[in-house]
């Protein structure tokens, strides 16, 4: 009799998840904008830069939006064509002007856009110090607004796939030296493939359900946008820029997007060196067009996940850390956890952190998800840009963002990625008010 009423239970658990089937529909919105400064101003990036402000455009800077909607939950997704971002402001305003709770303001890191953020070094407090934002970033700032809206106001049937990849275009430029400590090799012009790193990329389909049409692809991948070195003085997109041109043409009607993941310790491979325009740039070109062309031949293996039965869910924090070097300061880090429909996790982490936090990630949250994505350089809960994030082993090294050009104090992004397992782990409702049977 125990055993009929256990069956029938499950039979029952069963059918109520079948039945859920499509009952909060899933709807998506693209958009995108051109961000290319109107004016030539101080380009990110690059101590040693000796050309200063900009002196031409080589291709355009973006904006793209991706909009979702699961019942009344909504969130937005924007990559953009820049170094570093972080705006509070914005935040608010897709808040309380568009009713989307959650935006994810995401870069490429580009070292060929321009510099527009204030800087806080030796100003660091628990709260970042307060700034009045340039013109520059206020007509940034309403640019993606307009984007935002526009997506928001054409949303369509959607359905998700998601695909994998593999492409060594960079390397592990912390290399251990005779003295054993490590230190940054910025050059590798022999292109020798130095490790450990990711070299796996994910990609993220968003399908219009009524014409079975690809309508974007968000490509995942980890490498510094560095092919352009301190000698180009032109406003460029680096290789996603040619990386998404080239998926777009190929793929006509198809918005694609780039989310930069843990590239904190990752160079590329390919690197415009010789002060050559026509030659650097050609090299850039090259770069994009290698991991273009293994997009595009993953883009038939793509598989369409469940369909919707959830709400979006998140969870934003910010942390606190203290200065690694100066005890009596501090930084608020801004992350957060997104679930869709449980099956798709995002950790999004501002600044750079390196690519073992990127693993660890896929590792863990594998296990309980099918789809975990990495998110780095993601402005996205308040706090400060806080520039590198290693993790210990890296920092115990030493080198070039691993504790040179690096604040956050030892272990923090670690604890970030912890923050984001247990975020998770509520999202999934795993944590309960009370222990459990023993």
């Amino acid at each position: 009799m125990r055993s009929r009423l256990v069956l029938g239970l499950v039979v029952l658990s069963v059918f109520q998840i079948l039945s859920r089937g499509d009952d909060v529909p899933l709807r998506a919105g693209v958009a995108r904008i051109e961000i290319t400064p109107s004016s030539f101003m101080d380009m990110y990036g690059y101590a040693n830069r000796k050309c200063g402000r900009a002196n031409g455009t080589h291709d355009p800077l973006s904006a793209k939006v991706l909009v979702l909607a699961a019942g009344d939950s909504r969130m937005a997704i924007v990559t953009l064509d820049l170094g570093s971002i972080a705006s509070e402001n914005l935040r608010r305003e897709v808040k309380d002007k568009l009713g989307i709770p959650l935006l994810l303001l995401s870069v490429s890191h580009t070292h060929s856009g321009p510099s527009f953020l204030p800087s806080w070094e030796g100003a660091r407090s628990i709260t970042p110090p307060t700034f009045e934002p340039s013109p520059y970033q206020v007509e940034l700032e309403a640019k993606i607004l307009g984007a935002i809206r526009e997506a928001a106001s054409n949303l369509f049937p959607a359905r998700l796939g998601v695909g994998y990849g593999s492409l060594q275009l960079g390397y592990n430029r912390l290399l251990l030296r005779d003295n054993g400590r490590a230190r940054a090799l910025f050059d590798n012009m022999e292109r020798v493939p130095y490790g450990p790193l990711d070299p796996g990329f994910t990609l993220l389909r968003v399908e219009d359900t009524s014409s079975g049409a690809t309508r974007a692809l968000v490509v995942h991948y980890a490498c510094h946008a560095v092919v352009l070195g301190p000698t180009s003085c032109k406003y460029s997109a680096d290789y996603p820029g040619e990386l998404q041109a080239k998926v777009e043409k190929a793929m006509p009607g198809t918005q694609c997007m780039f989310v930069q993941g843990g590239a904190g310790d990752i160079n590329p491979l390919f690197e415009g060196r010789t002060g050559d325009e026509a030659k650097d740039f050609a090299t850039m070109q090259t770069m994009g067009d290698l991991l273009a062309d293994e997009v595009l031949r993953r883009v038939n293996e793509i598989r369409s996940t469940s369909p919707n039965r959830y709400p979006i869910e998140s969870n934003s924090e910010t942390l606190k850390f203290p200065d690694r070097w100066h005890k009596d300061r501090g930084l608020e880090i801004g992350i957060t956890t997104v679930l869709i429909n449980r099956e798709i996790a995002i950790a999004a982490v501002p600044g750079e952190p390196m690519h073992r936090l990127q693993t660890f990630w896929k590792k863990h949250a594998g296990q309980d998800v099918p789809y975990p994505l990495f998110y780095g350089y993601t402005y996205s809960a308040g706090g400060v840009w806080p520039s590198y994030i290693p993790d210990i082993r890296s920092a115990a090294y030493g080198g070039y963002g691993a504790d040179v050009n690096t604040e956050v104090d030892l272990g923090a992004g670690e604890t970030i990625m912890q923050h984001h397992l247990i975020n998770l782990y509520r999202l999934l409702g795993m944590w309960k008010d009370k222990p459990g049977l023993p």
